[in-house]
């Protein structure tokens, strides 16, 4: 085996190492094990897996994206392992890197082709690693963005079917291989190929854009619904307060004359006016109760009060015990998402419950470090489906509608989520952290 060949074969192979980054990157906060593990572990693996790579085909003189194939699914397995996110996210993304890196390839058939070598050289390898770098590099520079994407489009049937399009565009790649080089050389086709190539990655650029601003279209048309729910909440505790100011002030107004009047049937021993007087009176103050006040952040008190009007209109029995200031950091859009979603299903669950001793009980703390720390319990009927954590929505049960987007949340702010239940009851407990 000549030394020069295994340096070649073994440069083209390591070339995996910046298309894992490419695939690190969006979902780097994500990672289980720790950043500075994780950029140990990476190398580490890619070189361990590169050499044998290289062997294999300088002895055998087979194409090196066979050997590759074969590691792809063990790769993506150990993708999955590594990174606490959606599954449908994870392949969109390891795809995207395979797509990406496709180009690189399919360039070094066309130097081949055009230096009339049947094997890869230096120039040939330098042309893939500087077509791969090229896209690394503009993931990077748009890395903010990327991962946006991956904390805020939550929408599962985008994620299931998105990935079809970077495998169109790797199988496109793939069938654009010249099966003999000197065809390249005939007329018009190797200038044909590169225009084809460029139409191609223009496509691809447009996709990743319009992707994104649909994400986001849709993002921020859901979060100026949530805002503008949250404001009719408020603008219902206002009234309240302004209708119980103005009802409390009549009765101020009224008590000059209803003592008068009190004081003139003792006096003339009307002990049975007066008691109906009294009790009038009474009944006045008991229907004029204040809006609900059960903590200092407007927003969550008003979205706590509607949810409690709520449950008691529908017969549950409703506890809320909430240290929540106004000056929280996390938004109020978020928060207010993550408890709307949850109140929500725990509603909904408990109206399908018979059962007058059960009750939804919330609690929200902060903490001295300024971590708020969110306990939500409801009781549920029937049965409730479960698997690695993720609910199936369902209307009777209540639960699964909303919660992927509540772990979003969680997740975005560097918390934690977790959803469990036992035969009556379910619990949703959260983490968010304000630093």
């Amino acid at each position: 085996m000549d030394i020069s060949e295994f340096l070649i074969c073994f440069a083209d192979c390591i070339i995996n190492l910046p298309a894992a980054f490419l695939c690190i990157l969006p979902v780097l906060e994500h990672s289980r094990i720790g950043k500075k593990r994780l950029f140990i572990i990476v190398p580490a693996v890619t070189i361990l897996t590169a050499v044998p790579m290289a062997l294999i085909v300088s002895f055998t003189g087979i194409d090196p994206n066979i050997p590759l194939g074969c590691l792809l699914i063990p790769f993506f397995l150990v993708y999955m392992i590594l990174f606490d996110v959606k599954r449908s996210k994870l392949l969109y993304l390891f795809i995207t890197a395979i797509a990406v890196f496709s180009f690189g390839g399919l360039a070094t058939h066309f130097v081949n082709a055009m230096m009339d070598q049947q094997s890869d050289t230096v120039i040939s390898v330098a042309v893939k690693w500087i077509i791969s770098l090229l896209f690394l590099t503009a993931e990077i520079v748009f890395l903010k963005k990327l991962r946006w994407l991956f904390d805020n489009e939550n929408i599962d049937s985008i994620w299931r079917f998105v990935w079809l399009v970077p495998l169109i565009i790797t199988a496109a790649n793939f069938m654009m291989i010249p099966a003999d080089y000197n065809n390249v050389h005939v007329g018009r086709i190797f200038e044909l190929y590169i225009w084809e190539e460029i139409i191609l990655v223009i496509f691809f650029i447009i996709f990743l854009v319009m992707q994104y601003n649909i994400a986001r279209a849709i993002t921020n048309k859901t979060k100026a619904e949530q805002e503008l729910q949250i404001l009719g909440f408020q603008a219902a505790q206002y009234e309240k307060l302004k209708k119980y100011m103005d009802s409390t002030s009549k009765l101020r107004h009224d008590f000059v004359y209803m003592a008068k009047t009190a004081q003139k049937l003792a006096a003339e021993g009307e002990i049975k006016e007066l008691q109906k007087l009294l009790n009038d009176y009474g009944a006045g103050i008991d229907a004029n109760t204040a809006p609900s006040h059960y903590c200092e952040h407007t927003a969550l008190n008003a979205i706590t009060a509607y949810y409690a009007a709520e449950a008691r209109s529908a017969g549950i029995r409703f506890t809320a015990k909430l240290n929540v200031s106004q000056d929280v950091v996390i938004s109020d859009y978020e928060l207010c998402s993550v408890a709307g979603n949850i109140l929500d299903n725990a509603l909904a669950a408990a109206k399908g419950v018979n059962d007058e001793s059960a009750r939804i009980l919330f609690v929200a703390d902060t903490k001295a470090n300024g971590d708020l720390y969110i306990v939500i319990s409801n009781p549920y009927s029937g049965a409730i489906k479960e698997k690695n954590n993720r609910f199936a929505s369902t209307k009777k049960g209540g639960h699964g509608i909303g919660l992927e987007s509540v772990k979003a949340i969680v997740s975005k702010n560097n918390g934690y989520s977790n959803f469990r239940f036992d035969s009556k009851t379910f619990y949703s407990e959260i983490m968010l952290r304000q630093g």
